[in-house]
Order: structure tokens, then C-alpha cells, then sequence
């Protein structure tokens, strides 16, 4: 007997399922039972799931941690890291800043966050690191968790794995995702480095406001570009060319 009407409501759709299987479908109560809490419980880990494209996105910016890690030495990379949801770059190196974008799809489109986010800031040069992943085959690749690992044995610990932890949380992620995340990721193509300069297809505060944007009136711009076919810098600096090397297997 329920004596919380609380727990009466919040069990009363599941109660409904259960018995609308029995009388209208003709399954037995135990088997209706079973199948009612088993979608009932997939349709809980699909509200908890690490989105898709958060798990992309991290998936893209462990890889370039990792490279800097291997090149730059662990609290250099670290201390480089910014993260997510901050106003500066995501990367902050000497004399020079980097984005990371990673895309699933067959075109090397990116989403930009923000009429700022391809902005340098002051006089810094800025790059742009473009992952391009597909889904890996049997024996191939790596899933997001494993990549997780992978970065947290290169860093060991001390306060570097401090701030790598912490950079984990703020995208999101906790350990008890792990068997959520079931894809294995691998390149489609090479990673690319592009200097986001006068030439780079974006779209900035100044070049709308040069175009009679009243950019007062823009309350939220966010937007895709199209990197597929423009030529990336061939020789990019130690630091780019590890951010944009990892191998993820």
C-alpha cells in the first residue's frame, strides 16, 4: 500500500504501462512488468548520456591536451589548458593562442560558439586545430573513456592531475559515464592546423559592424563553417603539429 501520494504520482505512468500491456496486448503481468521497467530504464540513460557532440568535442580536445603533454611537458599543458565554457581560447601558449574543433561528419564543418571565439586576442596569433573522426573499427581507434585513461597515465599525479580532473568536470564528464560511452573513434582524415588570420572564413564583430550590422540587435550568434578544401599550414610549429598529431589508438 502507498501512503507518499509523491511516490503514487511518480509511479502512476509506470502502473498505467504495465497494466494497459496486460489488458490491451494480453502479456502476462511478470512479463509486462519486465519489459515496462527495462524502457523505463533506457529511457533514463538516455537523459544521462554524455551527449554526443560534448563527447566529440572532448574526444578532440584530450587528443591535443595529449599531444601538448608529450611536447610541451605535463604542467606546461595543463597550464595551457582553459576548457570549456571560458571567454579566452582553448589552449593558451607562449606567444600564441589555439582553438580545437572536432567534427563526426564527412565535411570538416566546425561550429563557432560565438562572434568572439575566433577572435585573437591583443596581438596573439591564434590557430586552429581541425579533428575530423569517424567511428572505428573492430581493433581500432579508441573510445572516449580509454582516451580518459590514456591522458590521465601520461600526466601521473601531483597538482597537474588536479587541474586535469578538474578540466574533466567542467566538460562535463565522470567516471560513472564510462560504459556510455561505447564508441570507438579513429581519424577520417589527418588533423589539420589553419591560421585564423584575414583570410579565414568566420564571422567577427568588426566585420559586421563594417557591414551595417547594428550588432546590438544580435543577441546570440552561433555558427558553422567549412573548412573542406581549404589548404592548412604545411609546416606548423612543434607545439601545432602536437596538438594536431596524437595518434588515439
Amino acid at each position: 500500500m502507498v501512503t507518499v501520494p509523491a511516490l503514487f504520482q511518480a509511479a502512476y505512468p509506470l502502473l498505467c504501462s504495465i497494466a494497459d500491456r496486460v489488458q490491451l496486448d494480453g502479456i502476462r503481468p511478470a512479463d509486462a512488468l519486465a519489459l515496462t521497467l527495462r524502457e523505463f530504464a533506457a529511457l533514463l540513460r538516455r537523459e544521462d548520456a554524455f551527449p554526443r557532440e560534448r563527447e566529440i568535442g572532448l574526444f578532440g580536445e584530450l587528443l591535443s591536451l595529449a599531444g601538448l603533454v608529450c611536447t610541451e611537458g605535463v604542467a606546461a599543458a595543463l597550464a595551457a589548458w582553459r576548457g570549456p565554457g571560458r571567454e579566452e581560447h582553448d589552449f593558451g601558449l607562449p606567444g600564441h593562442d589555439l582553438e580545437v574543433k572536432t567534427t563526426s561528419g564527412e565535411r570538416r564543418t566546425h561550429w563557432v560558439e560565438s562572434l568572439t571565439q575566433l577572435v585573437p586576442t591583443r596581438d596573439r596569433p591564434l590557430w586552429l586545430v581541425s579533428h575530423q573522426l569517424t567511428q572505428a573499427g573492430v581493433g581500432t581507434g579508441a573510445r572516449l573513456p580509454e582516451l580518459i585513461g590514456r591522458v590521465r597515465g601520461l600526466v601521473g599525479a601531483g597538482a597537474s592531475r588536479d587541474d586535469l580532473e578538474s578540466g574533466l568536470v567542467a566538460w562535463g564528464w565522470d567516471d560513472d559515464l564510462t560504459d556510455r560511452c561505447e564508441t570507438g573513434w579513429t581519424r577520417r582524415t589527418s588533423s589539420a592546423v589553419y591560421s585564423v588570420d584575414e583570410c579565414f572564413p568566420r564571422l567577427t564583430p568588426d566585420s559586421l559592424a563594417s557591414a551595417g550590422v547594428a550588432l546590438d540587435r544580435l543577441a546570440e550568434v552561433r555558427y558553422r563553417v567549412d573548412l573542406t578544401g581549404l589548404a592548412p599550414i604545411g609546416r606548423p610549429a612543434r607545439s601545432l603539429a602536437a596538438a594536431a598529431d596524437f595518434e588515439e589508438g
